[in-house]
């Protein structure tokens, strides 16, 4: 396998600008420099990650080809930056499978980041081997976890348990005098933004869990917990900003979610285990269905699809996580998430204020500010829900793709909504076509009741970008989708 042995060490956080590929510099940790190739025999082994902690009782193998450890000063290896000193002290029950859980999601994030899918001999699926400290009870279930993650990331996973005890030391004591009665993910979002209020609305008590790798990102998050606070009042909103950084080439990052997910269970497991945990996300987004035959599989994320999340909480349970995994968008398109939002003026007061961008600094190398890219597919997705209730604003983005008739043929920029009129077109001459890319379940029950909620939601969703399109697209657009 390519990049196998090799570690692409970038001079930039990567996700800032995508010449750092092309320029990054690979670390054979071997034999010094070297230049990524394709035909490098070694690319047909399996990637091989040791994720170091102090108490390990077996040095990582010569045959690694990465170690990581969390950030520790003396340890050798590439660090793992983190503020997960932050968590608070979780009960003594659950404490270990937590701490194995959360260790086993930062080494699949860690290995995700550092072998590039382009150098693969099919441009995308790749082989990894991760050593990771996990108890027992984790040991035990760790050839259901390797099926789970192929079906997130589209790689083929090996876990190997170490025989170690995790050992985060999370001492932190809850500060307040008040009790949370759910936590929530966070992002910045809107999908998160108005799960955070419809929540608080109802009367919860919320802690607020965000992820954040570059400091525009914090900001947002940031901005908006701190209007929620001030809004519903110090006693009903904590934020716990959680930053995870690690250096890598590799973009994609389809196990994202599972580090978010595993950094919202070790938030809630320091609270009795009748606290809920919300994923507040669009059932658009979670179906995420592949708008072109390119896009198949793991090239359309699942980092809230329902399978991969009914596995990882069925696996919770053989560990003894008993936590609620709520998404209660679940069969709602983005559109209508915030139309029946509990406060409809607050959202409209924020939302300029959130981001759902997947490029949100790629104006930086312009010498611009971060902000939304307008031309990437949740910005698309955005656009169109935010013009259901007459809030859809073009300038608030870079680019507006709808007014320059140049964007729909550019290369790049145009990618996203040449695969949105694809699709939209297709669905409503032939929605079986679109529905027979998705992927349901392996058994005939699964099968019958999720084609009937896939059909539903995807029927509403391509509706609502339609409408968009229609109304708001230039002539050829428009003329396209007839």
């Amino acid at each position: 396998m390519a990049g196998a042995g090799r570690v692409a060490v970038c001079d930039r956080y990567p996700g800032e600008n995508p010449e750092t590929l092309r320029r990054g510099r690979f670390i054979d940790m071997t034999n010094g420099f070297s230049p990524p190739d394709r035909r490098d025999p070694r690319r047909a082994r399996p990637f091989c990650l040791f994720l170091k902690t102090s108490r390990a009782r077996r040095h990582p193998s010569p045959r690694a080809d990465a170690v990581v450890h969390l950030g520790a000063p003396s340890a050798s290896g590439l660090g793992l930056h983190h503020n997960l000193h932050q968590f608070w002290l979780l009960p003594e029950p659950e404490q270990e499978s937590v701490q194995a859980l959360l260790l086993w999601a930062l080494g699949v994030w860690a290995a995700d980041k550092l072998v590039l899918r382009t150098l693969q001999p099919d441009a995308w699926s790749r082989q990894f081997i991760i050593h990771c400290p996990l108890p027992p009870a984790w040991a035990e279930v760790a050839p259901n976890l390797e099926p789970l993650l192929a079906f997130l990331t589209g790689d083929k996973w090996t876990i190997r348990p170490q025989e170690a005890r995790p050992d985060l030391n999370f001492a932190q004591t809850w500060p307040h005098r008040w009790q949370p009665t759910a936590i929530s993910l966070f992002s910045g979002g809107l999908d998160s933004l108005t799960g955070a209020i419809d929540l608080l609305e109802k009367g919860h008590r919320l802690v607020l869990v965000s992820h954040y790798d570059y400091g525009q990102l914090a900001a947002v998050q940031q901005t908006l917990a701190a209007e929620l606070a001030r809004h519903y009042g110090p006693d009903c909103v904590h934020h716990l900003a959680l930053r995870v950084q690690f250096e890598g080439p590799e973009l994609t990052l389809r196990s994202r979610s599972l580090l978010y997910l595993a950094l919202g269970v070790t938030a809630a497991a320091a609270f009795p285990d009748n606290l809920p945990l919300f994923i507040p996300e669009n059932g658009w987004i979670s179906l995420n269905p592949p708008l072109t035959l390119n896009r198949l599989g793991t090239y359309s994320t699942r980092t809230t699809h329902p399978h991969f999340l009914e596995g990882l909480a069925a696996i919770w349970r053989q560990v003894g996580l008993g936590r609620e995994l709520i998404n209660p968008y679940q069969e709602s398109t983005k559109g209508r998430i915030l139309a029946q939002c509990c406060n409809l003026d607050l959202l409209h007061k924020w939302t300029p204020l959130s981001i759902s961008c997947a490029r949100p600094v790629v104006g930086r190398w312009q010498g611009q500010a971060a902000g939304a890219c307008g031309y990437c597919y949740p910005c698309l997705v955005r656009r169109a829900a935010l013009h259901r209730l007459g809030w859809d604003r073009r300038e608030e983005y870079r680019v507006d793709v709808l007014a320059d008739a140049e964007v729909l043929l550019h290369r790049v920029k145009g990618r996203n909504l040449r695969a949105l009129c694809l699709a939209v077109k297709t669905w409503e001459e032939a929605p079986q076509e679109i529905l027979s890319r998705l992927w349901l379940g392996t058994t005939p029950r699964d099968l019958s009741w999720r084609a009937a909620a896939a059909t539903r939601i995807l029927d509403a969703g391509f509706k609502e970008i339609a409408l968009w399109l229609r109304d708001k697209g230039g002539t050829g657009i428009r003329k396209f989708l007839g």
